[in-house]
């Protein structure tokens, strides 16, 4: 079978060969005909004419004379007309015949056309038909009648189209410019600054009905020191649409944008009234489209000096002005804490300033500083190496951390560790392996003495005992130890001040010079006496294996000696003594270390006080950092 290729610019030569004259432009007109017209047409034929006219343009082709054999569904000999492979006709017999287009021309929905001749192989000698005779011209689509496509672009312009030839152009109506899209009317209301300090602002037409497709901006912005309130009047109306979640703002809005505020979208028949923006500068952006209808708004806008208002107060601390008018804007404070016994982290005191949102930074910050307390750093301080009880003269504000307890009239004792926190031994505060009731707990601190038991204690909220605190026969103080919190924080001052807790890997070096705290003493006959005022003593670190060795000989000669284990040390002086038991149970065992004390050690037990080579027992606190930090964070 042979076919011939042909399009507009072609000349058909033969059956099979087509001429294409070089770089072809697509043309206005032309006239196909079939092969051999007016003669008839050979058999086994399939040719092809693709016709292009020119962007913006149609194709209206007229078949002026047809004569091809006829057939069922035109299936033998035929003529077909398609779109983009979309069939638009398909065509045999004659003039008068039912497969004929008739005198309508057929039009194109593009600019481009194919027709396919297409012959069987009937005898030549039988075959008397001549085929086809058609004519074509390019005809301009008017774009401007085309319906919105809807699929979601909107119509070609947004207000007025002009159709031309082979194209159309989109222009507006006065009052509006056309976007650089060259399809969508704006309102000139774009860009428009309001620098005043007082102004009057409304929508096109205000206060008859908005157009539609309107894009306005309005942008008021003023000197930093000031801030913008506005007032919108009661005539206030912009469609909204009403959802199962309420009315929204989907197809005109009123936007108020602010720096560093998510922007506020407004709509509705309800006026906002007076919107205080906290900001020198304002946007407005005011949308409409096609769809509804906005009776639009007006509103007052008035400035007014930025204030930021008092600074927050500082707890255990102060806020000094250093410069500028109180709370206006640039003033500039400084937060101090109550030193010594206060600070701000990092030491260094820190100023805010009141910026143009009416609030207080420092360092793009607005949050407040806390004052964190200074631990382990007493006003006064025990100078001197002994061995021996203190004088009757008491170290006052010298040992601040020191607390004595009366526990349903026992006396132990404590020390503060934070403004809520006291530290103990558990053994002080259990009975019959139970805690005992915190109603029973009396608390004394500051500068205390035994008369200061007829005053007013502090209050316990909560006692917590170490859980793996086991010691029913009193022979086991593993885990010796407990906290109290306190019903009310605690302000610090000379007489009262937290020790420090250990730090992170923290050594108990032999031989390192302690001291210990307390309002009782032992005599020599073993009788304890409670003293009128605090005592203290300084006792060494003994080492494990010394300490171990004195635990051991003591069992040899005598029944009921606790154990000794890894979470306990001892300390004392080679030569003993009675100064070596000094201490109510569940005292400090402090070391210093870079200035500052730190509690190493809890009152816990010991055997022998007045004899040569015991010591004190003591629960080794670095080894329960973990618990009592997650006990503090956890009540």
């Amino acid at each position: 079978m042979g076919w011939t290729y042909c399009v507009i610019w072609c000349l058909c030569l033969s059956v099979s060969e087509c001429w294409q004259p070089p770089n072809s432009e697509p043309v206005m007109q032309g006239e196909l005909q079939s092969p051999q017209y007016p003669r008839p047409y050979p058999p086994n034929l399939l040719t092809q004419w693709d016709i292009w006219v020119p962007e913006g343009y149609q194709i209206q082709l007229s078949i002026t004379h047809l004569d091809i054999k006829a057939s069922s569904g035109c299936n033998q000999d035929s003529l077909t007309v398609l779109h983009e492979q979309k069939v638009l006709g398909k065509f045999c017999g004659q003039e008068n015949s039912a497969d004929h287009p008739g005198k309508e021309p057929i039009l194109s929905p593009g600019n481009t056309l194919t027709l396919i001749f297409q012959t069987n192989d009937s005898t030549p000698e039988l075959q008397q038909h001549i085929g086809f005779s058609a004519t074509y011209k390019a005809i301009d689509i008017d774009e401007c009648s085309q319906s919105d496509p809807g699929d979601g672009s909107g119509p070609l312009c947004t207000q007025i189209c002009v159709n031309t030839p082979g194209s159309y152009h989109c222009s507006c109506y006065t009052g509006y410019k056309l976007h650089l899209d060259q399809h969508t009317c704006l309102s000139s209301c774009d860009g428009c600054i309001y620098d005043k300090r007082e102004g009057h602002l409304a929508s096109p037409a205000y206060p008859h009905p908005s157009p539609p497709f309107l894009s306005c901006k309005y942008i008021i912005s003023v000197e930093p020191s000031f801030t913008i309130t506005l007032n919108f009047t009661d005539n206030f109306h912009i469609d909204n649409v009403d959802t199962e979640q309420g009315p929204r703002c989907l197809h005109h809005w009123l936007q108020v944008s602010t720096p560093g505020r998510e922007p506020m979208k407004l709509c509705g028949g309800k006026s906002p009234g007076l919107i205080a923006t906290n900001s020198n500068t304002v946007r407005l952006d005011y949308h409409t489209d096609a769809e509804g209808l906005s009776r639009g708004w007006s509103l007052d806008y008035s400035t007014h000096v930025v204030d930021c208002g008092e600074p927050e107060p500082l707890l255990n601390g102060g806020v000094t002005y250093l410069s500028g008018s109180q709370n206006q804007y640039h003033s500039v404070v400084q937060y101090h804490c109550n030193e010594p016994f206060y600070t701000l982290p990092g030491g260094r005191n820190v100023t805010f300033t009141c910026e143009a949102d009416g609030k207080w930074r420092s360092n793009h910050s607005d949050v407040t500083p806390t004052c964190v307390s200074v631990c382990g750093q007493p006003t006064k301080l025990i100078s001197t190496y002994q061995r021996t009880i203190a004088s009757s003269e008491g170290p006052d504000s010298k040992i601040p951390w020191h607390v004595l307890l009366n526990i349903d009239g026992r006396i132990a004792g404590g020390m503060v560790i934070a403004d809520r926190w006291i530290m103990t031994a558990a053994h002080t505060l259990t009975h019959d392996r139970k805690p005992i009731s915190k109603e029973t707990v009396q608390i004394y601190m500051g500068p205390i003495n035994a008369k200061t038991l007829l005053g007013s204690p502090v209050s316990a909220a909560s006692i917590h005992i170490h859980p793996e605190y086991n010691n029913p026969d009193f022979l086991d103080y593993n885990s010796d130890i407990a906290l109290i919190k306190l019903q009310d924080p605690i302000t610090f001052n000379s007489s009262v001040m937290p020790i420090c807790l250990p730090a992170e890997g923290a050594t108990y070096v032999t031989d390192t010079i302690g001291l210990v705290s307390g309002f009782t003493i032992t005599e020599p006959d073993n009788q304890r006496i409670l003293t009128n005022d605090l005592k203290y003593v300084h006792l060494l670190v003994v080492e494990q294996e010394t300490c171990s060795n004195s635990v051991n000989k003591l069992k040899e000669t005598m029944d009921n000696v606790p154990d000794l284990t890894n979470n306990m040390f001892c300390a004392g002086v080679p030569e003993g003594g009675k100064d070596s038991c000094h201490g109510d149970s569940g005292g400090p065992f402090a070391l210093r270390d870079d200035g500052r004390f730190w509690a190493a050690g809890i009152v816990s037990w010991g055997v022998g006080c007045r004899n040569q080579g015991t010591y004190g027992v003591y629960t080794r606190v670095a080894n329960y950092l973990d618990w009592i930090y997650k006990t503090m964070q956890e009540n």
